[in-house]
């Protein structure tokens, strides 16, 4: 039994006439009865009676025509869902993005214009910070995600060993939207709040709030080096996990830290953010996935951002 078996049948029970139906299926009349009849033969009973002029349904055919009619309904749909979703108009999108990522406007406007022209993608925003993005990218967890990282270009590799998943290097593909740098935040009222630059030595006495390990942050190797570099060894008062968390904690006095500065970013205004004279520490914001993992519901947000560049 094939799928044009049961669509013959359904057209023929439903205009009660073979020639209708052939019209209606654009096939020609006797494909249309040897059809029925295989049908028929295969199934061991008479589906039609048939008569002069018209068709009409046995009670065989009368039982098989209702359930047939939603199994076909409920196919159209499916078809209809997966061209939606081959077009990228319907699916579902998973995107990850940073506590930084939420004070530049872009992607607030993204996110916004990406559900007014795709109401049908099913568009959920996971909070992952810049350096575990990598890891969820290669477990199929995000599509994608807002990524601030060093100027080297992130990189995945996915090995096995054994049963468990191994990361390595390997290139992802990238929309840089820019190039931002490395800056000094001090809470409004600071003694350094009306400055616009400040160098490294003049903040030896300094109580410092770190991120361990954070792409975006120098964390504590780093922080030393340059520190010690300057004569000094930064006094570290608090860690935290995420960059948000530090801002929090410096505009309420806890201490200084180090935060990204560039075009766009919005900090609050209990914040100061001044430039660090003498330190070059570039660091790149952008759209990233993994290469050729490119689905067309990406492919339209990844649209809608290149646009809003």
């Amino acid at each position: 039994m094939e799928l044009r078996h049961l669509r013959y049948f359904i057209a023929a029970a439903e205009e009660e006439h073979f020639g209708r139906a052939s019209e209606r299926l654009h096939v020609t009349r006797p494909a249309i009865s040897q059809i029925i009849a295989d049908l028929e033969a295969e199934l061991g009973t008479l589906l039609f009676e048939r008569q002069a002029h018209r068709v009409t349904l046995t009670a065989a055919g009368k039982a098989l025509l209702p359930p047939l009619q939603a199994i076909m309904g409920d196919l159209n749909q499916a078809i209809a869902m997966a061209r939606r979703v081959g077009e990228g108009k319907s699916g579902a999108l998973n995107i990850g993005y940073g506590s930084l990522t939420l004070m530049h406007p872009l992607f607030r406007t993204a996110v916004k214009a990406f559900h007014e022209r795709c109401p049908d993608i099913t568009l959920s925003l996971l909070e992952i910070p810049s350096s575990e993005q990598q890891r969820a990218l290669a477990e199929g967890r995000i599509h994608a995600g807002f990524m601030h990282f060093r100027s080297r270009s992130p990189a995945l590799r996915e090995v096995k060993q054994g049963n468990a998943l191994a990361q390595d290097a390997a290139v992802l593909e990238r929309l840089k939207i820019q190039t931002e740098g490395l800056g000094l935040v001090v809470p409004h009222d600071h003694r350094l709040a009306g400055r616009q630059s400040v160098p490294l030595a003049e903040l030896s006495e300094e109580a410092w709030v770190v991120v361990p390990q954070s792409t975006v942050s120098f964390g504590y190797g780093p922080l030393f080096a340059l520190c010690q570099k300057a004569g000094f060894e930064p006094r570290i008062v608090q860690e935290v996990t995420s960059i948000t968390s530090l801002l929090n904690l410096v505009s309420v006095g806890v201490g200084i830290g180090l935060c990204v500065t560039g075009p766009g970013l919005a900090f609050p205004p209990s914040l100061s953010v001044l430039r660090i004279e003498g330190i070059n520490y570039p660091i790149n914001f952008a759209l990233s996935w993994v290469k050729g993992r490119m689905e067309p519901v990406l492919e339209r947000f990844v649209q809608t951002v290149k646009e809003l560049l």
